[in-house]
């Protein structure tokens, strides 16, 4: 009997925010929102910090995992090559990013890719927050407090 993985969420990646470490690396912060496709309102979402070398790796894993799958229609996409000297301006910084997030959105429809332990991994330990959540408790608040002046102050 065939097991197929069943996909309750949609997902929707984005690499934002590049800023430079102080021990001498660029990090990038990475958002996965995970929006369940039975209730659109249960939004879950894990952002963590990664630099180009764990793109890197991430990318090498799963470039393996794709040409297991013999998904020859699709091509898998390239990635900005290491470079030691100007690695840190802006136009290889945004290449980067640019290629982090291209990645990323690779792997949406293809359940193997978005499924795998290596993905997976990369998300582990991140903040996870559900931003619906977040903003019922909004309306929880009491209005605040304004003082008034009386309405006989000749103010």
């Amino acid at each position: 009997m065939s097991r197929q993985a069943k996909d309750d969420f949609l997902r929707h990646y984005t690499v934002s925010d590049p800023r430079t470490h102080p021990k001498g690396y660029t990090e990038y912060k990475v958002t996965a929102q995970f929006i369940s496709k039975k209730d659109p309102e249960d939004v879950k979402e894990v952002v963590v910090w990664k630099r180009y070398s764990d793109f890197r790796k991430l990318h090498g894993d799963l470039a393996y995992t794709h040409r297991n799958l013999f998904r020859r229609l699709e091509e898998f996409p390239a990635f900005p090559r290491a470079q030691v000297f100007g690695r840190f301006e802006a136009s290889v910084i945004e290449e980067r990013r640019k290629g982090a997030e291209d990645l990323l959105r690779f792997t949406v429809h293809i359940p193997a890719l978005n499924n795998s332990p290596q993905l997976k991994e990369f998300f582990r330990g991140g903040e996870v927050t559900r931003p619906s959540e977040m903003s019922r408790d909004l309306h929880i608040l009491p209005p605040p407090l304004i003082p008034t002046p009386p309405p006989d102050d000749p103010r």
